[in-house]
């Protein structure tokens, strides 16, 4: 499959205070995955290859499972049959 854009957002049913070490722990395996990234308040966007990401997303709920006795895990994805995905075609005119 085709380069894709993916947004994550892990929402572990805590106390807020509770909350960010694990969404933290999470971010730093994104940090880690070598695939391209950007933090935002709300949810951090991937792109790269459809393979790379699913596997950084299985990685993320396994992580976020471990750390959190619940957690609530929101995913967006853009992806086109015959064309790579990039962030910057949706962007850049801004």
């Amino acid at each position: 499959m085709k380069q894709i854009n993916l947004g994550i957002q892990v929402v572990p049913i805590l106390n807020a205070d509770e909350c960010y070490p694990i969404i933290d722990a999470c971010i730093e395996l994104i940090q880690a995955s070598g695939i391209k990234y950007q933090v935002t308040p709300f949810e951090t966007v991937l792109e790269g290859p459809y393979t790379d990401i699913m596997a950084l997303v299985y990685q993320i709920c396994r992580k976020a499972n471990d750390l959190s006795p619940e957690t609530v895990i929101n995913i967006r994805m853009h992806s086109k049959r015959d064309e790579d995905v990039y962030a910057t075609d949706k962007t850049e005119k801004f």
